[in-house]
C-alpha cells in the first residue's frame, strides 16, 4: 500500500474537521519549532522512525526520520492543529492529532517535547475475531456464552463452554421511563475482565492512537469477575447507558492454576468495541442482551493480544528499513 496516499487521506480528513474561517489571524512565527520524541511502550527512544507531521493550517506535510534519540524536529511558520503518522518495521503505527491550538494565534511553547508511543510487535498470533449480539431468552434468566464459539451455550446456541453468564433485568414504568440491565459474571475463580483506555475516533480531536488497540500482552492481574451494563431511557426521552467513551475491555477465561495457585494456562481476549445493552427488536424490551465485537486468543499458553492480521497489514504498509 502507498503510505503517501494514507498520509494524504488522514491529513485531508483531519483538515476537513478544522474551522477555516479567520485563519489569516494565525501567528506567522518563523521560529515555531515542533519537536517530537518517539519511544516504545517501555519509554525507550526509537531511531529511524518514519515521521510524517501534518500542519493542518496550510495542508503541509513534513516527513523525516527520527534520530538515535527518537527525535524529529520540524520548523513551521503557521500553525493550527498538528497531526502525524509514525511508522517503523517491528512496531505498530501511531497516528492522529497530537497538539490542538487552544485559541487562534497560539503556538506550542518553546522546546516542547511531544512524546509519541509506538507499541512493539512482540508475539502476533492467530486470533478469532467476532462481532456478536446475543439475547437472554427470558428476563431474569441466566444463560451462558462461549467466547471461542461466539454463541450462547446449548440449548440456546451452539456454544459448549460457559465462559460468562448473562443475567437480564428490567425496571419498567413506561415506554419513555425504563432501564434495562445485563449482569456479566465470569465463571471460574481466576477468570474476569478489566478495562483499558484507548482514544476513539468518536472522541474530540481525533487523538493520537495506535493501530493496535490494547497492550500487546495481557495483564496478569486486575481482573474483576462481574461487569454490570445498563441502558436507561427517562423523560423527556433522554437515553443514558453504561457506555464510557475511550474504554475497551481485556478478559481472561478457562484459567488453569497449579498447586501453588500459579496460572499455567488461560485464554485471553479483548473487545474492539464497548459492551452495550440491547433489546431484541419487536420484543417490547422484554428480551435483552448485549452487543460487542472482540478478538479471542485460542492458545491457552499465550497472553498475546496481537492479532496476526493487524501485524501482517502493518508489515506491508510500513516502509522497509532505509526505504521511503
Amino acid at each position: 500500500m502507498n503510505t503517501s496516499k494514507i498520509s494524504k487521506f488522514t491529513f485531508v480528513t483531519l483538515a476537513a474537521l478544522a474551522p477555516l474561517s479567520g485563519c489569516a489571524t494565525l501567528t506567522n512565527n518563523p521560529n515555531a519549532t515542533i519537536r517530537v520524541r518517539v519511544v516504545d511502550d517501555v519509554g525507550e527512544p526509537i531511531g529511524g522512525v518514519h515521521a510524517n507531521v501534518y500542519n493542518i493550517f496550510d495542508l503541509d506535510t513534513t516527513p523525516g526520520l527520527t534520530d538515535t534519540n527518537g527525535v524529529h524536529i520540524i520548523h513551521l511558520q503557521k500553525i493550527l492543529h498538528i497531526s502525524g503518522s509514525f511508522q517503523k518495521q517491528g512496531y505498530y503505527q501511531s497516528s492522529g492529532v497530537f497538539w490542538k491550538t487552544p485559541e487562534w494565534g497560539k503556538v506550542p511553547p518553546a522546546n516542547t517535547n511531544f512524546i509519541i508511543v509506538l507499541k512493539r510487535m512482540i508475539e502476533p498470533v492467530q486470533m478469532r475475531q467476532r462481532g456478536v449480539t446475543v439475547y437472554s431468552p427470558r428476563l431474569g434468566e441466566t444463560v451462558g456464552f462461549d467466547f471461542e464459539i461466539g454463541d450462547l451455550v446449548f440449548p440456546d446456541g451452539k456454544g459448549k463452554y460457559a465462559d460468562i453468564l448473562l443475567t437480564t433485568k428490567r425496571d419498567y414504568i413506561s415506554d419513555n421511563d425504563r432501564t434495562s440491565y445485563v449482569t456479566i459474571n465470569f465463571t471460574g475463580e481466576h477468570n474476569g475482565i478489566q478495562s483499558f483506555h484507548y482514544p476513539s475516533y468518536d472522541g474530540a480531536g481525533y487523538p493520537l492512537k495506535s493501530d493496535l488497540i490494547p497492550p500487546p500482552i495481557a495483564p496478569e492481574s486486575g481482573y474483576e469477575k462481574t461487569l454490570d451494563r445498563f441502558s436507561r431511557r427517562t423523560p423527556p426521552n433522554k437515553i443514558t447507558s453504561s457506555y464510557v467513551e475511550d474504554r475497551k475491555w481485556i478478559f481472561r477465561t478457562r484459567t488453569v492454576v497449579d498447586d501453588d495457585g500459579k496460572i499455567i494456562a488461560a485464554n485471553y481476549g479483548w473487545t474492539s468495541t464497548e459492551i452495550r445493552v440491547v433489546a431484541k427488536p419487536e420484543s417490547n424490551g422484554e428480551v435483552l442482551g448485549i452487543t460487542f465485537s472482540y478478538y479471542y486468543n485460542p492458545d491457552p499458553k499465550s497472553r498475546s493480544l496481537e492479532p496476526k492480521e493487524i501485524a501482517d497489514r502493518q508489515a506491508k504498509d510500513i516502509p522497509k528499513e532505509g526505504g521511503k
